[in-house]
């Protein structure tokens, strides 16, 4: 019975491994993502720099600046990440993390799929592998790259309505970056906040990023009231996460050692001293 139940967990503990090796193969980027703007009708070019070249651009170039870089990501950001979090694009474009992905994130998309079924990493690299998400997710992005290169950032919730990132370019300059549109506001939030039409401007040509019939586009005068209102601070981090991308590794071979161990203690049985 045990050596039955150990074999049982053998096999399991193969399967799970070939699962998470198959995965290290596979992109959760479905290639559909960048024809889905024809379908959705929302954001015109919506995404137009392909994965993985885009973590290339992403990169910073030599002497650039803190400002230029901040800029620069912050655009490159906006045209490669799709403005997207439908139901229906549930497992088609993988907001359900995929069995082949992690398969402990894929089963809590059914015992919590109020947290999980369509998840939003907090690692930045993920999220951008999968090239899907709202404004946090791609706020997400932007404050990762600019962490890896030493400028401060945070996520910032303006009124409850939309996630932008609050960099802080060197010991003067603050800037706030919304990569959702690829827009760069050159002022902090007590400014803006003492005076919501500092935005107006760099949110003027809003209406140019959606399709005419776009269903309840956000416009700027919209932003300028989200800008007036209180805003918080923002957070996407989760433990079960890295927890959960090293315990995929861990658990097929904690189920493959006890076969391992009988299997090696047979062999010193039947070898004569």
């Amino acid at each position: 019975m045990m050596k039955t139940l150990i074999r049982i967990l053998f096999v399991f503990g193969i399967v799970l491994l070939g699962i998470n090796i198959f995965g290290l193969f596979k992109s959760m980027r479905n290639p559909a993502v960048y024809s889905e703007e024809l379908t959705l009708r929302n954001r015109i070019n919506d995404i137009s720099i392909k994965y993985p070249e885009i973590k290339d651009l992403l990169k910073r170039k030599e002497s650039e600046s803190n400002k230029d870089f901040a800029i620069r990501i912050n655009q490159i950001v906006k045209d490669g990440f799709i403005h997207y979090w439908k139901a229906e694009g549930t497992d088609k474009y993988h907001l359900r993390i995929p069995v082949w992905e992690n398969y402990l994130l894929y089963i809590a998309s059914y015992v919590n799929p109020e947290r999980y079924e369509r998840y939003e990493f907090s690692n930045y690299k993920k999220n951008l592998e999968r090239g899907v998400g709202l404004c946090s997710t791609h706020s997400t992005i932007v404050k990762g790259v600019l962490l890896d290169n030493k400028i401060k950032a945070e996520l910032l919730d303006v009124g409850k309505h939309h996630v932008v990132v609050r960099a802080e370019l060197d010991d003067s300059t603050v800037y706030i970056l919304d990569p959702d549109f690829g827009i760069v506001v050159p002022f902090d939030t007590a400014a803006i906040s003492a005076n919501p039409e500092l935005v107006r401007a760099p949110y003027s040509k809003l209406a140019d990023q959606y399709y005419s019939d776009a269903k309840e586009p956000y416009t700027t005068d919209i932003l300028v009231d989200i800008f007036g209102r209180k805003k918080y601070v923002y957070s996407v981090e989760n433990w079960f996460e890295p927890f959960s991308y090293l315990a995929i590794w861990i658990i097929p071979l904690l189920l493959i050692l006890p076969y391992l161990l009988n299997l090696f203690s047979v062999r010193k049985i039947q070898t004569p001293e």
